[in-house]
């Protein structure tokens, strides 16, 4: 197995990955896949805040296209769970009850700790050492508090944990959350003191794989999801409260 490249810190290339492999571009251009990723984006890291209207008029005339490929990049973003659209409504970003946050961390706890186990039991030395690299980007960012960065590397690091393990469709499984996830794990990141402990997880994780610790790599994994939970209910009306003006600007997007 060869993981590809990482991405750079605070790039959106684990967005467009996320999307490609959801199928959720299938069919569609470059223009929308641009579209998409830059909107995806900026509702993942907070800028666009839930309930935020996305009119096909206002966003044309900021990527500089016509309606027909911005209705199409809502549309893609609607399949990813980021975006609703309702009959005879603005399309809006999407908002979520605490009860369906819960129910997802749910999930993503069980498919992690299948991840977990199945990479400490399974996975081969040199698949594990593919690791290091993302883990190092996750130190660093910590040390430099930027938030952003770190939550890149998570993207990172979960995408070449999944290219390792030995059971390829609990990845599947993942990918079918849709982006919405990665948008509660970007704010989850923000609040206090979430990075140093979620690095230091991140870290005892690895040391499981190397040890060949299943019940402590799904242990780890666990309390990883329930320590970011418990930072998201905590810091509820954080993310549902409307945020000031965003300030957006046009932006350049490849042609169709």
């Amino acid at each position: 197995m060869h993981a590809q490249e990482p991405a750079g810190p605070g790039t959106p290339a684990g967005i467009t990955e996320a999307l490609a492999r959801s199928h959720s571009l299938a069919g569609h251009g470059e223009l929308v896949r641009d579209m998409a990723t830059a909107l995806a984006r900026e509702i993942i890291e907070g800028r666009l805040p839930s309930g935020y209207q996305l009119t096909s008029a206002e966003l044309g005339r900021r990527f500089g296209t016509s309606r027909t490929p911005v209705r199409e990049a809502l549309g893609v973003l609607q399949r990813e769970g980021l975006v609703e659209i309702e009959p005879r409504r603005r399309p809006r970003v999407a908002t979520l009850s605490l009860t369906e946050v819960r129910d997802l961390y749910e999930i993503r706890a069980g498919l992690y700790a299948l991840i977990a186990g199945a990479v400490a039991e399974r996975a081969a030395e040199d698949e594990i050492l593919l690791l290091d690299q993302p883990l190092a980007r996750l130190r660093e960012a910590r040390d430099t508090g930027e938030v952003q960065a770190y939550f890149y590397a998570t993207v990172d690091f979960r995408r070449v944990e999944a290219a390792i393990c030995p059971n390829r469709r609990v990845g599947l499984l993942m990918d079918s959350l849709g982006l919405r996830i990665y948008r509660l794990r970007s704010f989850g990141l923000s609040l206090p003191g979430r990075l140093e402990v979620s690095c230091r997880d991140y870290s005892y994780l690895v040391d499981a794989y190397r040890a060949r610790d299943r019940d402590l790599a799904e242990a780890v994994t666990r309390s990883l999801m329930s320590k970011a939970l418990a930072a998201i209910e905590k810091h509820w009306s954080r993310l549902t409260e409307p945020l000031p003006a965003t300030g957006l600007r046009p932006v350049s997007v490849s042609p169709a």
